[in-house]
């Protein structure tokens, strides 16, 4: 629940703010809203890169870098975002992360709980995530205002690394589990 409501968050203000902040570097409104435009592409190219590794790793390491990615990805959106190229690297590097958790979500649950718990897991989640990708993009907003988009990439990219390492310790939770289970048997 914690990493899919933090990523949540996180991909909803970059959806919400994307053009704004864009424009704020300095770019024309018709490249900021070409470039946000991009998100919707990449998030198949993300989905068909995480489907086509899940046959190699676990789907929540998988997540995990994808969301530590967008992490970086929106850090260095302050720093190389002036350029059209530093621009359209960043928003390439997390628009692969759009739609990652749509596809993941249902996986580990599954995975994890079976189908017969699935609809209920699920439905519990998406309380937490609807809430928290409803009111992100106001509260992102409000920061911005009062001290600007810097501080707001800052927090999309801790709610990014909160993503992640939630992801990361599900996934060692559900090793160490099985490694139990394995050994009582």
């Amino acid at each position: 629940m914690i990493a899919f409501t933090a990523n949540g968050g996180a991909v909803a203000i970059v959806a919400v703010l994307l053009i704004t902040y864009l424009v704020h570097l300095g770019h024309s409104p018709v490249l900021a809203a070409t470039l946000a435009g991009l998100l919707g592409v990449l998030s198949v190219t993300g989905r068909l890169v995480t489907t086509g590794l899940q046959t190699r790793l676990p789907a929540a390491l998988i997540a995990a870098a994808i969301f530590a990615l967008q992490g970086v990805a929106v850090l260095l959106l302050p720093l190389v975002g002036r350029s059209v190229a530093g621009a359209i690297g960043a928003v390439l590097l997390f628009g692969l992360g759009f739609g990652i958790a749509s596809i993941t979500l249902p996986h580990l649950l599954v995975g994890r709980y079976g189908t017969t718990a699935y609809a209920s897991l699920a439905g519990r989640i998406a309380i937490f995530s609807v809430a928290d990708k409803a009111l992100a993009p106001l509260g992102a907003v409000a920061l911005a205002q009062a001290v600007g988009y810097g501080w707001v990439m800052g927090a999309v990219a801790a709610a990014c690394g909160i993503a992640a390492f939630a992801l990361l310790a599900y996934h060692r939770l559900g090793f160490r589990q099985a490694s139990n289970q394995e050994g009582l048997s």
